[in-house]
């Protein structure tokens, strides 16, 4: 594989960056496994969405004519919505019951995820094609927290986590064309460059993929806690 075709490799392949710690970890007698794993929708208000100040939204917006508190409602629903079901079909990939929702009346052993979405900024997609390394990421952070159902007590607290993502330091144009005109395939190197972003954009600009990788991150969180448990195997996790 010669320079070029390594570099465009290396863009294609960058990914997101997430990462979730444990703040409060459950400590009570062993539980009985839940028959079901509630993940509710987290909460946002549109005043905490920060839109994409790249030059190409903000003239689409422009030319839309569409008010910015609009967008940042639908962005923060596409959000929400996209959180709680990546969530959900990692949970099931543990073998763990999970569905979308906020419980059931009568629950005799469920469990509830809920939690708060505190940080939303799409960042400027501009500023990530053509300088990237970081310039321009976009973000998202919230905090979550499970509780324990029964027909017969109020919700209990089990364990609660923060966490945050963002879309990485993928090359920028400017650093990916720099090494293909090293190697004296400038016209190659532009070609390679604009698939190789217009492949990374793509995956970020739904501008719910850093939705996907915290609410992975999320997941092996709470499956970590079920390992303890013993409601699933260790190797679940690999």
């Amino acid at each position: 594989m010669n320079k070029l075709a390594l570099c465009v490799l290396l863009a294609l392949t960058a990914c997101n960056h997430a990462h979730v710690r444990t703040t409060e970890s459950y400590l009570g007698p062993p539980m009985t496994p839940p028959e079901r794993i509630y993940v509710a929708y987290f909460s946002i208000t549109p005043d905490q969405v920060r839109l994409d100040q790249g030059i190409g939204a903000r003239l689409k917006r422009a030319a839309e004519d569409q008010p910015p508190s609009g967008l940042e409602l639908q962005a923060a629903r596409d959000t929400q919505a996209a959180l709680a079901a990546h969530i959900v079909e990692r949970l099931r990939k543990y073998g763990l019951p999970a569905t979308i929702g906020e419980g059931r009346i009568g629950s005799q052993n469920d469990l509830l995820l809920q939690g708060q979405i505190v940080t939303l900024d799409q960042g400027n997609r501009t500023r990530r094609i053509l300088i990237g390394l970081g310039a321009g990421r976009s973000r998202i952070g919230a905090d979550t927290q499970i509780y324990h159902l029964t027909s017969f007590a109020p919700p209990r607290f089990v364990a609660a986590f923060e966490g945050e993502a963002d879309s990485g330091r993928m090359p920028g144009a400017a650093e990916t064309m720099g090494a293909g005109a090293l190697a004296q395939r400038a016209a190659t190197s532009a070609a390679l460059t604009g698939a190789a972003h217009t492949a990374g954009e793509t995956r970020h600009a739904s501008d719910t993929a850093e939705a996907r990788e915290l609410g992975n991150q999320i997941a092996a969180r709470v499956a970590q806690l079920a390992v303890s448990q013993g409601w699933i195997p260790a190797t679940a996790l690999k």
